[in-house]
């Protein structure tokens, strides 16, 4: 059931924060949370929730507000930068990107994670929005490697990122706790060297051994 605070219309804080947003793309953009962000992405979630949660450990928080506490509490660290993905043309908040567990050293490296609303997919804000979030990962915090974690069964979410280019790279069997079970999820993962910022790039899908076996001669 969508919350009346759903149905708001931005505000023009909303609007004008978008003009201030770190990364920008064609349909959508980056930027962090402030405070007043709180009514309106705690609405989002819940207009959804049953749909989010299918998919995201059970963190044990009494609801979505306590949620959005732990959420910008932890926005922007040296191991979390967490952005709020808004619509280019209205400001409105549709959805989340994050560059988690960020790893220096001789790693320099994160794990992703993201969500949309559900009435906001098949629109092409996700892809775009995490594309913005691997360009500011190489680009701005000069990582070396991102990397993102799939449930099997999540279709979208793998081909969001195969058209990013992503690599898939084996399963990790019952990584983590969804719905108290432990889930299976797919590796798949990106470098700089491979990343080509555009809106169409190809997937990168390792080959079998037998595909790379070089062809002998013919006599």
């Amino acid at each position: 059931m969508t919350s009346p605070a759903s149905r708001r219309p931005p505000s023009s804080g909303s609007k004008r924060r978008v003009a201030d947003a770190l990364e920008h793309g064609e349909l959508v953009s980056l930027r962090r949370p402030v405070a007043e962000d709180r009514d309106e992405w705690v609405a989002l979630r819940e207009s959804c929730l049953d749909y989010l949660l299918r998919w995201e450990p059970r963190q044990k928080v009494k609801g979505e507000g306590e949620r959005w506490n732990s959420f910008f509490s932890t926005a922007n660290t040296d191991d979390r930068q967490r952005f709020l993905i808004c619509e280019n043309t209205s400001g409105v908040m549709v959805g989340y990107v994050g560059l988690n567990d960020i790893r220096r050293g001789v790693m320099q490296s994160c794990n992703a994670g993201y969500w949309i609303a559900e009435r906001f997919t098949r629109k092409g804000y996700m892809t775009e929005g995490l594309r913005l979030a691997v360009r500011h990962a190489f680009r701005t915090l000069k990582l070396h490697r991102v990397e993102a974690g799939i449930q099997p069964h999540n279709a979208a979410s793998i081909g969001v990122v195969k058209k990013l280019g992503f690599r898939y790279e084996g399963t990790a069997l019952r990584l983590l706790e969804i719905n108290g079970v432990w889930a299976d999820h797919e590796r798949w993962a990106i470098t700089a060297e491979e990343w080509r910022d555009t809106n169409t790039p190809r997937s990168i899908k390792p080959q079998s051994t037998a595909s790379r076996r070089t062809p002998r001669p013919r006599r």
